[in-house]
């Protein structure tokens, strides 16, 4: 009886028993499988977009400069990133569909001439950032007409035809 007057007692003071559980913290080899997932999951991110910005810091990246005569086109890439292996020119007279230029020879870096072929050019030495390669496409083309060409490039890293460039150019004279 006397256990009932004290909890009584305390309810009418408004003190309530205390409670006997005990609050536990982390032990240690808790903490550290913690630790280890968080490093885990840090470092595969860290992995995933160095990658990233690696492949994409490493594509190829050109400039052409195309001019057009009667006989067929000068074509001049310069490869800002990455590494080219071929190249190739598809042309047709504005409005109208597009075919495939032969490449007569390209001007390597070196200065070594390479004889191309219908299919385009595949280079024997990839050209590489800081480089240029100087192509002749022949054709058979009308001065003062307008042509539109797209020029279209194998990219050396993953081996992707990467368009490089497309305009209009007007063949002249000579």
């Amino acid at each position: 009886m006397t256990a009932d007057v004290g909890f009584i007692r305390s309810a009418v003071h408004g003190v309530m028993p205390k409670n006997k559980t005990k609050v536990r913290g982390l032990t240690t080899v808790e903490a550290l499988l913690i630790a280890a997932a968080f490093i885990i999951v840090g470092v595969v991110g860290l992995l995933t977009f160095q990658n990233m910005g690696k492949s994409a810091a490493e594509s190829l990246r050109a400039n052409a400069i195309v001019t057009a005569d009667r006989a067929g086109f000068d074509v001049t890439v310069e490869v800002l990133n990455g590494r080219l292996n071929s190249v190739r020119l598809h042309y047709g007279v504005s409005g109208q569909n597009l075919a495939q230029a032969s490449v007569s020879y390209c001007i390597m870096p070196n200065g070594q001439q390479q004889q191309g072929g219908q299919g385009g050019i595949t280079f024997s030495n990839p050209v590489v950032a800081g480089q240029s390669v100087t192509c002749r496409f022949t054709a058979t083309l009308n001065p003062g007409t307008q042509y539109t060409y797209v020029l279209y490039a194998i990219d050396g890293q993953s081996g992707k035809v990467v368009q490089i460039a497309k305009g209009v150019v007007t063949a002249g004279i000579s």
